[in-house]
């Protein structure tokens, strides 16, 4: 049989294969049904390779140590019934394995080869473009889906997916103009597809165009409510256009209605709220009782170092609401994990995530000096930290707050030197 990129896949049922395929949709529109969907494929065919192979993605993308276990359920799965898959199936499968051990660059290392022999592979492309995302792999970002484009067609399904990931790849490596273009491409082919919508997004961020960004989202806030929790980060980019307005009341009233409602402690909702609350008060304004929760969530998750972006603002949170020892607990954790791994998330704790942590927790302890300090040092490397460079800007920002409270002047100068060619840059 034939998935809905009219790739073979190993399976004879046809109900499960289209369970499989409305799990693949449902997976690139950010949509809640798509855990359901793929468990709707296993349960009509258990040993559906690509099913549970599917499903051990989905569990990974949560990351989050919680899930581990149910990952390596469906690993084990999928390996069971890997024998009579196909090669480029079987890859899936290694690849898998390789991101449940940690090793990050093995995997996107198999979803590249998968990519070279068969191009339309949606999900090699997508997977790819997430994990390096969240390395700090910024040029492949671009390169890896610019180099998939030439084999696909308009006419294909998901083409437009396609360009939302150059698009985003391309704004991430300062080419603004043609990350634009392709952007808006993307989202008149396929509305429906987040990624696309917030590589537009970023655009408007990073050329500093906040009433296009206001403008770009002018929908109801009931718009993505069927979608998992990737609609609260497009929110936040409202509400960081909302904020460069000068608009705090509104964006508050967003940040309660939209960004973070209290009720989660996803990954991405705890790295949205967190620097958008520090955003918030860098601006003068005050935002009461709204870092508890957080606080809470980063104790009750301590230990938890799927990825360092979310460690840096558990640490945020913890100072900010003057938990110090939990905060040092948390810092001591990352480095008792990072202590006996070569894998690449143990890496950049060591290299750059340490530091950074540290560097807040200085600031919120007054500590300005040893905050500019520590930071300087980190900066040159922090995209190992993962994420974009609009959600990084977070701990300069640190930097840029520490020097105006030590009264450093000539940091102030410098610092703003740089954020001014930057914006020129960007503009050009």
């Amino acid at each position: 049989m034939f998935d809905n990129q009219d790739l073979a896949i190993t399976v004879e049922n046809s109900t499960a294969l289209a369970a499989y395929n409305q799990a693949m949709s449902d997976l690139l529109e950010y949509r809640l049904t798509a855990m359901p969907s793929v468990k709707h494929a296993l349960e009509i065919e258990p040993s559906f390779c690509m099913a549970h192979c599917l499903r051990g993605y989905m569990l990974m993308m949560y990351s989050s140590f919680n899930v581990y276990d149910n990952a390596s359920v469906a690993l084990e799965n999928a390996k069971r019934c890997a024998q009579n898959a196909s090669l480029r199936e079987q890859r899936h499968v290694r690849a898998l394995e390789f991101w449940r051990l940690g090793d990050l660059h093995s995997a996107c290392a198999q979803w590249q080869q998968i990519l070279i022999d068969h191009p339309h592979d949606i999900l090699a492309l997508r997977l790819h473009h997430f994990v390096s995302f969240w390395m700090g792999r910024t040029e492949v970002l671009q390169s890896v889906p610019a180099a998939a484009l030439p084999a696909w067609t308009p006419e294909m399904p998901n083409y437009g997916n396609v360009l939302g990931m150059l698009a985003f790849g391309l704004q991430e490596n300062g080419h603004f103009t043609m990350a634009e273009e392709y952007g808006r491409d993307a989202v008149a082919r396929c509305p429906d597809d987040l990624w696309a919508v917030h590589a537009v997004a970023h655009v408007f961020e990073m050329q500093g165009r906040h009433a296009e960004g206001r403008e770009w989202f002018a929908v109801p806030l009931d718009k993505w409510d069927d979608r998992n929790p990737f609609r609260g980060h497009l929110w936040w980019h409202l509400g960081l256009f909302t904020l460069e307005a000068g608009d705090i009341e509104s964006a508050l009233a967003l940040y309660d209605k939209a960004i973070y409602t209290g009720d989660s402690d996803f990954y991405l909702d705890i790295q949205n709220a967190a620097s958008f609350l520090a955003r918030v008060e860098f601006k003068g304004a005050k935002v009461g009782a709204r870092w508890k929760l957080l606080a809470d969530y980063a104790e009750a998750h301590r230990d938890d170092h799927a990825l360092v972006f979310t460690d840096l603002h558990s640490v945020m949170s913890l100072a900010r609401e003057r938990r110090f020892g939990a905060a040092r607990a948390h810092i001591q954790s990352m480095k008792d994990y990072a202590s006996d791994s070569d894998m690449h998330v143990a890496q950049a704790i060591r290299r750059v995530g340490l530091d950074a942590c540290e560097g807040i927790l200085a600031f919120e302890e007054g500590e300005f000096d040893k905050c500019l300090s520590l930071i300087h040092k980190l900066r040159p490397l922090l995209q190992e930290v993962g994420a974009s460079h609009a959600q990084r800007d977070i701990v300069v920002q640190y930097a840029n707050e520490a020097a105006r409270r030590s009264d450093a002047q000539r940091t102030l100068a410098w610092l703003a030197n740089q954020q001014d060619f930057d914006s020129r840059l960007a503009q050009s």
